[in-house]
């Protein structure tokens, strides 16, 4: 068994994929589900409009989709201390450009606590994404 990818909902395909591919992921495929399937798959009701783009850093897919049919709701922002997948780890190798990117390209820098080891940043969407220096990743 191995990872297929990562899924991520996001509002604007087009404002995700400049935030990620500052980040460094490369757009590797676009993909429209029709209605029908995405239905059977999804359990939703037509009209759905899913999209996708799949971005590929390394060994990492992530899936940004949409759903035309289906607006994102404005929902509390994810943190830390609630179940379920908290955040998204980019290990980066300079990490004063990686978070200048993030602010450039539509995210914002959310904790910093200095010494240049790690940031916390969320994306347009409001993801929650550590950027860790390279030489402290805690797995190669």
């Amino acid at each position: 068994m191995d990872v297929s990818h990562v899924g991520l909902r996001v509002r604007d395909l087009e404002a995700s994929l400049k935030f990620y591919t500052a980040l460094g992921f490369t757009e590797v495929k676009r993909l429209t589900v029709p209605d029908q399937m995405a239905q059977g798959l999804l359990g939703l009701a037509p009209p759905i409009g899913f999209e996708a783009v799949y971005l590929r850093n390394g060994g990492v897919v992530l899936q940004l989709l949409t759903f035309a049919g289906y607006p994102a709701r404005d929902e509390p922002e994810r943190g830390m201390v609630g179940a379920g997948l908290t955040h998204l780890s980019l290990a980066v190798a300079d990490l004063v450009t990686a978070r200048d990117a993030v602010t450039a390209a539509g995210g914002a820098v959310v904790a910093d606590p200095g010494g240049g080891f790690a940031c916390m940043v969320r994306d347009p969407d409001g993801q929650l994404i550590e950027l860790v220096a390279e030489r402290f990743r805690p797995v190669t």
